[in-house]
């Protein structure tokens, strides 16, 4: 396996922090390896004994928190290793999990709220020129979604984009989809299709690779985390609002 080592990460600072907080805890005695690979942290520690990795992790959360935030080091690996031994006895990971933010469009539409699930694919939509109308059923599971632009989007790449999008998404509550494709001033959808969502065809790979670039394939979600600024006008109306 070959590791790609950042020479500009702060590998310095990483193993002062985590030795400060080895220190705090008592297990000063062990020896700390870092090095990089690809978005990885791994960390190597020696020592006898060595502590149990379920109560070391617990007991150094709140440190790779902080260098999650800090060093931007959000996935970390430990190896223990007794000293003088070549084979690690234990081997455990850590990711860094943000607190979600409750009045995001992202946690809103997990917990099934429709007009924050319509939020969530235009969002990923925007680079496409498409426009996503959306009505959610809850007691049905059903998702009813129709998709409009300049011309009515080809049927089997929105079926490849929703059945992306709602992989990434994880939105467990669904059951059905109901999905159609518009163009824009016309009164009738062009195509309509309905999709068990309980039934693996669905979430099965087209047969026929689509044309263009893949949907959402790159899209980035992160930012739905972060409520949506305040409009221009609301700023007008309600300068004391933030």
């Amino acid at each position: 396996m070959s590791d790609s080592l950042d020479v500009q990460a702060p590998l310095p600072a990483i193993l002062a922090d985590l030795q400060k907080a080895l220190g705090s805890l008592g297990l000063g005695y062990l020896q700390v390896q870092a090095r990089l690979s690809g978005h990885r942290l791994l960390l190597r520690l020696e020592g006898d004994p060595l502590p149990e990795p379920d109560a070391l992790l617990g007991s150094l959360s709140p440190a790779l928190e902080h260098m999650a935030l800090t060093h931007r080091q959000r996935q970390v690996e430990l190896f223990g290793f007794l000293a003088n031994e070549g084979i690690p006895e234990w081997h455990c990971e850590w990711r860094y999990q943000p607190q979600p933010n409750p009045n995001s469009p992202l946690y809103r539409a997990q917990r099934g709220d429709g007009v924050a699930i319509q939020q969530v694919l235009n969002y990923l939509l925007r680079p496409e020129g498409i426009q996503a109308r959306v009505h959610f059923h809850p007691k049905l599971g059903l998702l009813q979604v129709n998709l409009q632009a300049a011309e009515a989007p080809d049927p089997a790449w929105a079926r490849d984009f929703l059945r992306r999008a709602l992989t990434r998404l994880e939105w467990t509550f669904l059951q059905r989809l109901r999905l159609s494709g518009q163009k824009l001033g016309s009164f009738f959808p062009a195509w309509s299709q309905e999709f068990d969502l309980k039934q693996p065809a669905f979430w099965q790979s087209p047969q026929v690779p689509l044309t263009g670039r893949s949907p959402i394939s790159e899209r980035e979600i992160s930012p739905l985390d972060k409520p949506p600024p305040p409009s221009p006008a609301s700023q007008t109306e309600s300068p004391g609002v933030s």
